[in-house]
């Protein structure tokens, strides 16, 4: 899967996760959970390629960045 795949499949799941949920009101919700879990092995295929700290394709934070 390519980078711009990964990233349109987890904006896609991050759509749908926010019609899911209510700000400030915990939701136990299975649909979320799934398409966290996918964005979670999404992130790990990814080739990452940071910016400004995060990958512009999965989101992930880059650990190794170093902080103000």
């Amino acid at each position: 899967m390519l980078g711009i795949d990964i990233k349109n499949k987890i904006d896609e799941n991050n759509k749908i996760i926010e019609s899911l949920i209510t700000p400030n009101i915990f939701t136990l919700n299975n649909t979320v959970s799934q398409l966290l879990n996918e964005n979670e092995k999404l992130q790990r295929q990814c080739r990452h390629e940071f910016r400004d700290g995060y990958c512009i394709y999965c989101y992930k934070e880059d650990v190794n960045a170093k902080s103000n």
